[in-house]
C-alpha cells in the first residue's frame, strides 16, 4: 500500500500533522521518525533546525488526483537528472529514485 503524502511549508503545519518521512537533521541523524504526530513544541524546535518544510501524511486522492500527483514527481525527476544521460552511477540513482516513486521500493 502505498503512503500519501505532500510536502508543506513549516509555516503552515498544525499540531496532530503526522510526519510521512523521518525528519532529518542537516549532518542525517533522525530528529523525528516517520508516524509522529507534531505537536507545538515538536514544531518551534523543528523552525529552530531550519527546516522549512515537512513531508506529511495526507488523505488519499481518487485515482485520477494519485495518477496526476504521480506524473508531477516523475517529470520532476526527469527535470533533476535531465543531464544524466546514461552516465553511471547517476542513471542507476535515477532509475532507484522512480522505483521509490512509483511505489516499488521495498
Amino acid at each position: 500500500m502505498n503512503r500519501h503524502y505532500h510536502y508543506m511549508p513549516l509555516s503552515k503545519v498544525t499540531p496532530g500533522t503526522v510526519l510521512a518521512d523521518d525528519l532529518l537533521d542537516k549532518v542525517g541523524h533522525v530528529l523525528l521518525p516517520a508516524g509522529t504526530t507534531l505537536t507545538e513544541r515538536m514544531l518551534q524546535a523543528i523552525a529552530q533546525h531550519d527546516i522549512h518544510q515537512l513531508s506529511v501524511e495526507s488523505e488519499a486522492g481518487t485515482e485520477q488526483e494519485q495518477i496526476e500527483d504521480l506524473a508531477t514527481k516523475l517529470s520532476r525527476i526527469e527535470k533533476i537528472f535531465r543531464q544524466v544521460g546514461d552516465a553511471e552511477p547517476a542513471s542507476i540513482l535515477k532509475s532507484y529514485v522512480i522505483f521509490y516513486r512509483q511505489g516499488e521500493a521495498k
